[in-house]
């Protein structure tokens, strides 16, 4: 089995987390990661950062955090 490049695993990240890669695919980049603390570290980063944004519930935004948004989306668009 070839090992991947540093490169080929950053730019492979979003398809591997996806499930959209091969199984070899996936097997090399496995390798390269357990082998790579720099790829490793950044392999370890995004999956917990894709954990918290799939695991935060809605809420509710303050009425006047809203009334804020919509004020200033009404300038930025009138500037068009």
């Amino acid at each position: 089995m070839r090992m991947l490049s540093c490169e080929e695993v950053l730019a492979n990240l979003s398809d591997y987390f996806d499930g959209e890669c091969s199984s070899e695919f996936r097997a090399q980049l496995e390798d390269h990661i357990s082998k790579c603390r720099r790829c490793r570290v950044v392999f370890d980063s995004t999956g917990t950062m894709l954990k918290i944004l799939v695991d935060v519930e809605p809420f509710e935004v303050p009425l006047a955090v809203s009334a804020r948004l919509y004020s200033r989306l009404q300038e930025v668009l009138s500037e068009e």
